[in-house]
């Protein structure tokens, strides 16, 4: 009898989830505007592909090196020069 209630917890739960995650989306899709008669023909037959501008990149920002940072750099320098 307890086997029997844990599978029937089991799939019931997996019913349920199933369900939440098949309708809960569409509720969402059905309120957005929908797409123009011929934008959505030229998608579905694939005779005009959707052309996406690529994102900007973000600018480098250099990082601010201490005086620290800097001294340490010139000590790697000039003793990389004195190996050669």
């Amino acid at each position: 009898g307890v086997v029997q209630f844990v599978v029937g917890l089991i799939v019931g739960g997996s019913i349920v989830a199933l369900l939440f995650i098949v309708i809960a989306p569409s509720r969402r899709v059905r309120a957005e505007k929908p797409l123009d008669r011929d934008v959505e023909t030229q998608l579905l037959l694939g005779e005009v592909p959707e052309t996406t501008i690529p994102p900007e990149p973000a600018p480098d920002h250099p990082r601010n090196y201490s005086e620290n940072d800097l001294a340490e750099l010139r000590r790697l320098g000039q003793s990389s020069r004195r190996k050669r």
